[in-house]
């Protein structure tokens, strides 16, 4: 029994030297394939393959640990689709992780927004994930059933929030650079919660965005939807408050609460004279508890949100 004994544990630990290298193994691969970061929660020690992936969904002949039962699953995923297996760090539920469907807890106006639900239910306020039939983007052409993986990379890209370079399903083939600036990161100085860096308050655009929010939201963006100044068929993304005849840069460039999101792409200073009005300043990526997903800057109405360019 003894010798058994002994001879048990050196094949447990040799299993775990074995596993211990295919997972180092596995990450040289995925890094060798992308040397680009997965954003704060995505990245280095913040995520590691085993919180997505099981090798064999089997652990000592049991449901590995975070696994939902009824695998496996397509990719070595964890859950039985991307939304699900998202949802897993996602929903609140993981304090390291932020939130991204409602009620969120964590801040009052998170960076993004949130979505209506999970998932399959359909909402006039926020993009609808999972939808059976899927559905058409406003502005947009091309059906999609949206999955969290239709807007992000969970491995990492170039572009600020793991955003992928071209939306998938979206048919366009141009990529597009989304790019952004934080003064605190999760895995840096000062920042070690989404209360502290998923906040609007942490993050300054600096270009791309609108362009990307185009490849499926065609007809709201660019100038051959929007018009040329005066007049515009829609209201214009991408062009400067400062010298602009239908707006007030001096109210803007003073005192304002909840100040709206802008693109700042030369300085980094808002408010300044480079700021860009562009989609994110008057609606929410995800979702928000308005109709449309747009921000209400008092919390009551649109025209809050208005006035802190036009002051009429």
């Amino acid at each position: 029994m003894v010798g058994a004994k002994a001879n048990a544990l050196t094949v447990s630990s040799y299993e775990m030297l074995f596993n211990k290298r295919v997972v180092a193994t596995i990450v040289g691969v995925l890094c060798s394939v992308s040397m680009v970061n997965g954003g704060d929660w995505h990245r280095a020690s913040q995520i590691i393959c085993s919180d997505c992936h099981t090798m064999h969904y089997s652990e000592g002949g049991m449901l590995p640990m975070g696994a939902q039962s009824g695998g496996p699953f397509p990719r070595l995923l964890l859950a039985s689709t991307t939304n699900a297996l998202c949802l897993t760090c996602h929903d609140g539920t993981d304090p390291d992780a932020p939130d991204v469907v409602y009620p969120v807890t964590y801040t009052a106006d998170p960076a993004g927004g949130y979505f209506a639900n999970s998932g399959g239910i359909a909402s006039n306020n926020a993009h609808d994930l999972g939808m059976p039939s899927g559905g058409t983007a406003p502005g947009g052409s091309d059906n999609l059933i949206l999955s969290c993986a239709s807007c992000h990379n969970p491995h990492g890209s170039a572009n600020y929030r793991n955003l992928l370079l071209n939306p998938a399903g979206s048919g366009n083939s141009v990529d597009v650079s989304v790019i952004a600036s934080q003064t605190k990161s999760a895995d840096g100085p000062g920042g070690n919660s989404p209360a502290q860096v998923y906040v609007p308050s942490n993050v300054i655009y600096q270009s791309g965005m609108s362009d990307w929010c185009n490849d499926c939201h065609t007809n709201f963006h660019g100038a051959s939807e929007t018009g040329s100044p005066e007049p515009w068929f829609r209201h214009p993304q991408d062009i400067t408050i400062s010298g602009k005849s239908h707006a007030d840069f001096t109210y803007w460039s003073g005192t304002i609460s909840n100040r709206m999101e802008v693109e700042s792409p030369t300085d980094l200073v808002v408010p300044s004279t480079d700021d860009e009005v562009f989609c994110l300043s008057c609606h929410k990526a995800h979702g928000s508890a308005n109709k449309s997903s747009l921000i209400y800057a008092d919390g009551v109405g649109m025209l809050s949100t208005c006035q802190q360019c036009h002051n009429q």
